[in-house]
């Protein structure tokens, strides 16, 4: 017997209906994503990392335009964010 962990749908419309709302949702969701990272490109990056207080490289600066912290203590709190 197999369990399965997709909804049964009673026709091939509402299968339909259903996967078109999860393309909206998603589209929402990515409108949301380049709507704050915009925001942050728009902000000068920072001169000192706001976590460690360590200078951020001018290079990083320029190519990561709005960034508060150094590529150490990104990584850190990206992986951190993520569970890891």
């Amino acid at each position: 017997m197999t369990i399965s962990t997709q909804p049964e749908y009673n026709n091939e419309e509402e299968a339909e209906v259903a996967q078109i709302l999860d393309i909206t949702r998603n589209l929402a969701a990515v409108a949301a994503v380049q709507e704050q990272l915009a925001k942050q490109r728009a902000q000068p990056s920072l001169e000192e990392c706001e976590d460690c207080g360590e200078d951020i490289p001018k290079e990083r600066q320029l190519a990561s335009r709005g960034c508060t912290r150094c590529i150490h203590c990104q990584g850190l709190y990206e992986r951190k964010k993520a569970g890891y």
